[in-house]
């Protein structure tokens, strides 16, 4: 990040710089391992319309402290938001103690706290920013640095101020630019040697073999490629859900089959009520081999039958029984008698 200072004093010490650049354009690297965010023309375009919307000018603190709901005293304010081409500037009105800070070097750098969109990642609003030893973006430069090797900007360069600062904007764009021509062919698999102006056709050809994958026409927008992954991913969502529910019927039809065939079996005999437990685990881990086993296995209880505990060819013609009749001898009763009482105690 390229920061401009508008002189510098005779005793070799730049001034503070009235205009900071905040962000650069193209993607901004961080130092904490979080990912990378892209600054581009919308994104600058928003954040300076979001300034102005609010009318009000933001503060610039220490490490953050408007963050951590303490104390925290202003070391400048941002009197102005610019998007230009290089990136986001902003006027700084410093206060006396924030100058001192920086003269002595005890404070160096600047960290801005913005708002992203979530899907996209790119900044959308300048919430504020803190005088900081440790920035989280990379590669940024000290607030306050010297020309050169330390030598005093020339008097005869001083008016020309405004076109230093033109052309080292300019420089920055052209390296930025060079950045991200680099990480497309990175991103894109391309070989480092390969032409700037054949990285564009290659993002077009990637941009129509994406847009024919998703089933749309060659001319197609990056909000209807977005629209379009939605849609899929809504599709599998739904699938999922619908693979979880089947999986669910199918375990309610197999313990309902299983709870079947065991109680078949328990009328049929080939299972007693004390194998129960065991028959519904069986049936339930294995359907197939339970009916096997129950088509097979001896009835072990003959439910639902009546046993025939009379023998109706050995009863005389009162309807008794041999065993009956040895009854009567040996209590000297007769059978009619025997007869009677047993029908009156039925």
């Amino acid at each position: 990040m390229t920061i401009t200072s508008n002189a510098v004093s005779q005793d070799q010490t730049p001034a503070l710089p009235e205009w900071i650049r905040v962000l650069p354009r193209g993607a901004v690297e961080l130092s904490d391992h979080r990912e990378p965010f892209m600054v581009d023309e919308t994104s600058l375009q928003s954040m300076a319309a979001d300034f102005r919307s609010r009318g009000v000018d933001l503060v610039i603190d220490y490490e953050h402290q408007s963050l951590q709901g303490e104390r925290a005293p202003a070391a400048g304010w941002i009197k102005e938001l610019e998007a230009r081409g290089d990136g986001l500037w902003a006027r700084v009105d410093w206060t006396q103690q924030a100058r001192d800070y920086l003269e002595k070097k005890e404070y160096r750098y600047f960290s801005p706290v913005l708002r992203l969109d979530p899907e996209t990642r790119r900044p959308v609003a300048l919430m504020h920013m803190a005088l900081t030893n440790v920035p989280a973006i990379k590669h940024l430069p000290p607030l306050v640095a010297r020309w050169g090797a330390g030598a005093a900007i020339p008097d005869a360069m001083r008016p020309a101020g405004a076109a230093v600062r033109a052309l080292a904007a300019k420089m920055d764009s052209v390296k930025e630019k060079a950045k991200m021509v680099e990480q497309l062919k990175r991103l894109m698999g391309l070989e480092p040697e390969v032409e700037e102006g054949a990285v564009c056709g290659k993002a077009m050809e990637a941009f129509r073999d994406l847009a024919a994958t998703l089933n749309l026409p060659g001319e197609v927008s990056v909000a209807q490629l977005k629209g379009a992954v939605e849609a899929l991913k809504a599709g599998a969502s739904r699938l999922l859900k619908t693979e979880e529910a089947l999986q669910a019927l199918k375990g309610r039809l197999a313990s309902e089959t299983a709870d079947r065939l065991v109680e078949e079996a328990l009328k049929a005999g080939k299972v007693s009520p004390a194998q129960h437990g065991w028959a519904l685990e069986y049936c339930r881990r294995d359907p197939e081999g339970f009916q096997t086993y129950a088509d097979r296995a001896p009835k072990l209880v003959p439910l639902g039958e009546e046993l025939q505990l009379r023998r109706e060819d050995h009863h005389d013609e009162r309807g008794l029984l041999p065993e009956e009749l040895a009854v009567c001898r040996s209590l000297n009763v007769s059978p009619e008698a025997y007869l009677k009482a047993k029908v009156q105690t039925g």
